[in-house]
């Protein structure tokens, strides 16, 4: 079993690898249901992207890429912490769930708590920013519910299954620290 990083309950967290970009990774990446929320899938990745991509941002100080795993150790999606600004107290969060099998189950609203507690708690960063798409409202309703507010929205921004979505902005504040 990998090393963990943040264990929970339903899932556990532990540093993605680059033994990570296979055949599983790259079957989300091009999956049409899995990117619809995300700023990829435009066009089919290759394991050599897929690689190149993953080599990159585990090779980037200011980011913090994560494997999500159920119980049993199955890698069912990723975590990411990017642009960190250590000045600002600021870093922006990603989320992937790419087996179906895991979907709805809660893993997504397990992962987000464990690495809130983390951001805010053990790197001591007073703001967590995220972007979704308005054709992911299951995206919306997971933050809205974990207390991320709306910050703005890019009108019509982003061109997704044949049509133009508006692109949302929200924000969570860290609560042990004042504004």
């Amino acid at each position: 079993m990998k090393a963990i990083f943040l264990k929970g309950d339903l899932i556990h967290l532990r540093p993605l690898q680059m033994e990570d970009a296979n055949d599983l990774y790259l079957k989300w990446i091009n999956d049409p249901e899995v990117t619809r929320g995300m700023a990829t899938g435009y066009f089919p990745t290759t394991i050599e992207q897929l690689k190149a991509y993953v080599a990159g941002t585990l090779n980037d100080a200011n980011t913090i890429f994560l494997a999500m795993c159920d119980v049993e150790g199955r890698h069912v999606g990723n975590l990411k912490i990017d642009r960190i600004d250590w000045i600002a107290g600021t870093c922006e969060l990603g989320i992937i769930i790419g087996e179906e099998s895991a979907r709805g189950r809660g893993y997504g609203k397990a992962a987000m708590k464990l690495i809130i507690q983390y951001v805010f708690n053990e790197l001591n960063l007073r703001k967590i920013s995220l972007a979704v798409f308005e054709n992911n409202p299951a995206a919306q309703h997971l933050y809205k519910s974990l207390d991320f507010v709306l910050e703005g929205t890019f009108v019509k921004h982003v061109f997704k299954e044949g049509k133009l979505w508006n692109k949302y902005y929200y924000a969570l504040f860290n609560p042990n620290q004042m504004l």
